[in-house]
């Protein structure tokens, strides 16, 4: 126990100290996140580089030999390459498309390295009550989806203080608590960064860490649940997965291209209604993201309290679905005339009780 403590302190400190130096001398270069009225709440130019030291963290705890995960090499190159492709886009904007490809180019990697160590034992299982036969051509799609579209819904989810990285807390103990895994190390680096994101931001976790810490969960959560139960990672991942498939159903209902950015995600719609303090929203949807979680758990009342909260999040989803969607399309200005035609119909017509129709 005194060595796992020490562990947290050490990684709590690099973390530290990673970040400061990056705020410092690495986010003047060009890792800044710019106010814009429109979509992002921070008031002044702040720094992406909380991924950045979560990323060399990372590459030092395996080069050092204490790689608690488990990984392969393959697992290995998907993750560096998703991270590398979201430093990039925090200093250049890289287009939609090209981070898209990238992302689809790791999944091949990642669903073919999985089928492969896994063998015959994805087929075994049941999904959303369909039996799934060993048959790559049934299995491989949706693995690939799942290594394509849960770094991207994470990254969709990284809008304010604290959520994206109080949720990577979350995971990394759903998961650790399912595969038996220990990760001082990576908790002390995480608190580190966390407190200089929440409640006040002094740095952003940006696409590198967001698009990092995706494609890691998606290859722990498939080694989690994949072989005896994936209908947990609905659950486990319940919260990415509501929001980004709200945000779709949004933009296809209103007739915007998918690559529009908007303020339609669930954080939006609950800042807006907490009056911008980050310090409330922040909890309560992290309370809503770890309640579906406990459906991995043994804990006593876990599929209760895990119902009760994936219902929560759908109410939520359903009512943002209503004002950003439904409300915005009725919510159409009546025409000048109507509001001054009876100051122009004659007295006469007006006395008579006639009607203009128009």
């Amino acid at each position: 126990m005194q060595a796992t403590w020490i562990q947290v302190v050490i990684g709590s400190a690099w973390g530290f100290l990673l970040s400061v130096a990056l705020i410092r001398w690495v986010a003047p270069l060009g890792w800044m996140d710019r106010p814009d009225k429109h979509r992002k709440h921070h008031a002044r130019p702040t720094p992406r580089t909380g991924g950045m030291a979560l990323w060399v963290g990372l590459i030092a705890i395996q080069l050092s030999g204490r790689g608690f995960f488990g990984l392969d090499l393959p697992d290995w190159i998907g993750i560096h390459t998703m991270a590398f492709i979201g430093m990039l886009d925090d200093r250049f904007n890289l287009r939609a498309r090209y981070k898209a490809m990238a992302g689809l180019a790791v999944s091949v990697l990642l669903t073919a390295h999985i089928l492969r160590s896994m063998g015959q034992s994805l087929g075994h299982v049941t999904f959303l009550g369909f039996s799934l036969a060993a048959n790559t051509v049934l299995v491989a799609p949706l693995v690939m989806l799942w290594f394509w579209a849960i770094p991207q819904a994470y990254n969709l989810i990284d809008g304010i203080n604290g959520l994206s990285m109080g949720f990577a807390a979350l995971l990394l103990g759903m998961l650790g608590l399912n595969l038996g895994l220990q990760s001082p190390l990576a908790w002390g680096g995480l608190v580190a960064v966390l407190l200089l994101n929440f409640p006040k931001a002094h740095h952003f976790l940006g696409d590198c860490g967001a698009l990092m810490l995706g494609t890691l969960f998606a290859i722990l959560g498939i080694q989690a649940f994949g072989g005896r139960d994936p209908n947990l990672l609905l659950w486990v991942f319940a919260y990415p997965i509501i929001d980004v498939t709200l945000v779709v159903s949004i933009r296809k209902w209103k007739g915007q291209g998918l690559g529009v950015a908007d303020r339609s995600h669930l954080h939006h719609w609950m800042m807006e209604h907490v009056h911008g303090r980050a310090w409330v929203a922040t909890p309560i949807l992290l309370g809503l993201g770890v309640l579906p979680m406990l459906q991995s758990t043994p804990f006593h009342g876990h599929r209760l309290l895990s119902a009760a909260g994936l219902l929560a999040l759908l109410a939520l989803a359903s009512k943002v679905f209503w004002d950003r969607a439904i409300k915005h399309t009725r919510r159409k200005p009546q025409a000048v005339v109507r509001r001054e035609i009876p100051f122009m119909l004659p007295d006469a017509l007006r006395e008579s009780g006639s009607h203009l129709k128009l």
